[in-house]
């Protein structure tokens, strides 16, 4: 292959190598941001001041998450809670001297006057209903996203040591071939 051709080659290869190099950096930002957003979402709580934090591309998604993760813990608190004060409305005085077990769990959620605490009991429901929705559902699946990202990186990661291994070859068989193809006077 002539100097030229080589050249040319040279030149299609350098713009694979940029153009492997900026997809990099895209990939790298986007793991940045949803690192933040994992942090963001992490302890099933995301504030107004975390979804700001989380910049115009993410500032959506922190939203939704706060609107959907609101709507399913609170749908999952106000049900356990029905469930506990149907459980243990019907649990007699006998019962409850009786068994220790059943007295210690049944008193969780009762004030010193013997009544429920409705609030206190959907307060803690509500916010255990958070943390398994994000360990249950948006964990996993941002933990998904970020092993594809991570995929992605490496894939790309090969190709550009294979691209620029190429491209050092070229170089070397320019300088060569120009060398050889010169006219020595003399």
């Amino acid at each position: 292959m002539g100097w030229i051709m080589l050249s040319l080659r040279r030149s299609e290869l350098q713009h694979d190598v940029n153009d492997i190099q900026f997809q990099l950096t895209q990939l790298n930002a986007k793991k940045q941001r949803l690192s933040s957003f994992m942090n963001a979402v992490g302890d099933g709580v995301i504030t107004p001041g975390e979804i700001a934090s989380l910049g115009t591309s993410l500032f959506g998604d922190g939203l939704d998450f706060m609107g959907y993760s609101d709507m399913a813990a609170r749908e999952a608190a106000e049900q356990q809670a029905a469930d506990y004060e149907y459980a243990y409305s019907t649990v007699t005085a006998e019962q409850y001297y009786n068994n220790p077990a059943l007295a210690a769990q049944a008193s969780l959620y009762f004030d010193e006057n013997g009544a429920l605490d409705l609030e206190r009991m959907q307060n803690e429901f509500y916010e255990e209903a958070l943390k398994d929705f994000v360990n249950e559902y948006m964990m996993p699946k941002l933990n998904e996203l970020e092993n594809e990202i991570q995929n992605e990186q490496t894939n790309l990661e090969t190709q550009l040591q294979s691209k620029e291994a190429e491209l050092e070859s070229i170089k070397g068989s320019i300088s060569s071939s120009i060398q050889n193809s010169t006219i020595q006077l003399g």
